[in-house]
């Protein structure tokens, strides 16, 4: 057993291109522990990728591929990690694991086939008994190399036939398929040319055709203790090749056959049981092995001819009822929404706007002495915000104050001693005083920043920022009223056609999302702006109801109906707009 294990293993790594490491864990059936392990190569040891991802396949048993698990130390490339359970008799008897090269998701499913039939092939090995059924296993291993060896399917099957002419000691083995419910000759042992139309080829796809209608082995001349079947078209071919023995057993696979294999012999070499056996057992393998690769190549036209042909066939058939129940209630889903109506909205994202805002700015250029409010304070009118520093502004007062009293003084002295000029030059200097201290005096007065209304300050926060210096004019804190909203919606430039004033519709903000608010339409605004990649049109509404609740910058979402369609139009009107648009940009 571990010979053929071994033998299995090492084909299968070598089978698969881009293999790296292998192991091969098996254990007791439906039981484990699965840890008796084969590894490839020889001298590779055990790999904890190969660990994880053979077990994860044994917990569910099924195929599990893990892509860029790795990557080759040296140069960085990426490896991928494939798992496949092995069943004997449907019992789980151990796992196959493989690192191998990172590959494209159509070659991971060409692989993924490739090891289920080469689990396939294992699982029919190990059902065989005795020594001489250990190298016939072999023989099994070097015939499914060969039909994966060549590129093309054609030389494929013409190896195969090539291998089971050697190992029957046949005359000649041929290869049919079906093809529209036909068989068509593929493949004959060392022949390269096949005339469909010749007398010899079309009775071997006779016989081909006669052991396929009866779905069974066909052997003649047939043994006594034998089934009773029709063998007029076999007849009529040995007596053509001069009494020649004949096998004739159908390709099946997933239950269905897909080709047929004819062997000849000499006619003193008749197809005994055990032969008969060996023969079947080949076809369990090669039959689905070669019509996956025949199908691979086939035409891209005949691809889809094939899948419309099944498809139909499954949908009008006999059988498949869980289908037609299920396309016949898609139909019938498909008229109710073309008929039934419902209302048509337009989704947007929105936000709270204060429908009053001011802005509360430096009136001079000072220092923050003292701040009693910041973002998120309610505040009533004339309520104290915050404090500039005056201590400059006291020094300024007293320095013009202790100058308008000097020139006070030399004004009155001027005006005893009768000297006009002096008395004109210091009149003036004293109304130049009194204007200094009116501008101090003003600023002064402006020191106390005071709301000019009741609202929310919705911006500004003074308090880390006590001692620093403000320009003139700079913004300290916005200030909001709490009584009026309006909602601003971002309408896609896609839906902003459909948009007109007066409609209704609901906005569910996120900070009460168990309430809807009702909402009309009272502004357009033709421009658009442009954020994250698409074109935006700012949409004004105004609530039906406010809520204590509502703070200004509040996110939510808008649903404004703008008529109504058919329920199909409704949930496609985005996909056929987008259709529209795309072969609108792709016709020349």
């Amino acid at each position: 057993m571990e010979k053929v294990l071994k033998y299995w293993l090492s084909n299968q790594c070598r089978m698969l291109s881009g293999s790296i490491h292998a192991v091969l864990f098996t254990g007791p059936p439906d039981k484990g522990p699965y840890d008796r392990a084969l590894f490839w190569p020889d001298d590779g040891g055990e790999h904890p990728v190969l660990s994880r991802v053979a077990q994860a396949a044994l917990g569910i048993k099924q195929v599990v591929i893990k892509t860029r698990c790795s990557e080759v130390e040296k140069t960085g490339e990426p490896l991928d990690a494939l798992a496949c359970p092995l069943f004997s008799n449907g019992r789980l008897f151990g796992v196959f694991a493989v690192v191998m090269t990172h590959r494209s998701q159509r070659m991971q499913q060409e692989t993924v086939q490739q090891v289920q039939a080469g689990a396939t092939w294992l699982e029919t090995m190990l059902l065989l008994q005795g020594a001489a059924a250990r190298e016939q296993l072999v023989n099994l291993v070097d015939l499914v190399a060969a039909g994966l060896e060549p590129e093309q399917f054609r030389v494929a099957a013409t190896e195969v036939a090539n291998e089971l002419v050697e190992r029957f000691s046949c005359q000649r083995v041929s290869l049919g398929f079906l093809r529209f419910n036909r068989v068509r000759i593929e493949a004959i042992s060392h022949t390269f040319r096949i005339d469909q139309n010749s007398n010899l080829i079309r009775a071997i796809r006779d016989a081909m055709s006669e052991s396929l209608d009866q779905g069974a082995t066909v052997v003649y001349p047939a043994p006594l203790e034998a089934a009773v079947l029709a063998t007029r078209f076999h007849a009529q071919l040995a007596n053509a090749q001069q009494g020649a023995a004949i096998c004739t057993l159908p390709l099946i696979k997933n239950g269905l056959a897909v080709g047929v294999l004819l062997l000849e012999r000499a006619p003193e070499n008749y197809f005994a049981a055990e032969t008969v056996e060996q023969c079947e057992q080949i076809g369990l393998l090669l039959g689905p092995l070669l019509e996956t690769r025949r199908s691979d190549e086939r035409p891209l036209p005949v691809k889809v001819f094939d899948s419309l042909r099944r498809g139909f066939g499954q949908l009008f058939g006999l059988r498949y009822l869980p289908l037609k129940a299920g396309l016949a209630l898609g139909a019938a889903l498909l008229i109710w929404l073309s008929m039934v109506e419902a209302p048509l909205r337009t989704t947007s994202d929105s936000v709270l706007e204060a429908g009053r805002c001011r802005v509360i700015v430096a009136p001079q250029q000072g220092y923050i002495a003292a701040a009693h409010v910041r973002a998120g304070d309610l505040v009533r009118k004339g309520d104290l915000l915050a404090t500039l520093d005056d201590r400059e502004l006291l020094l300024e007062r007293r320095k013009w104050q202790s100058q308008h009293a000097q020139f006070l003084k030399e004004y009155r002295k001027a005006l005893a001693g009768s000297d006009r000029a002096e008395v004109a030059i210091l009149r003036a200097k004293r109304a130049q005083a009194e204007a200094q201290l009116k501008l101090v005096d003003q600023q002064l007065s402006r020191i106390n920043l005071v709301a000019p209304f009741s609202g929310l300050i919705v911006k500004g926060d003074l308090s880390q920022d006590l001692g620093s210096p403000v320009k003139r004019g700079e913004v300290l804190y916005e200030l909001a009223l709490t009584d009026t909203y309006r909602v601003v919606m971002k309408v896609d430039d896609r839906d902003i056609g459909l948009v007109a004033l007066g409609q209704r519709g609901e906005l569910k903000l996120s900070g009460i999302s168990d309430r809807s608010i009702g909402i009309i339409v009272d502004r357009l605004t033709p421009v658009s702006t442009s954020e994250e990649g698409r074109n935006y049109f700012r949409v004004e509404a105004a609530m039906d109801s406010l809520s204590d609740l509502m703070r200004p910058g509040m996110e939510g979402i808008a649903k404004i109906e703008v008529g109504r369609e058919k329920l199909l139009r409704v949930w496609t009107r985005r996909l056929v707009d987008w259709l529209r648009l795309f072969v609108w940009n792709r016709l020349p």
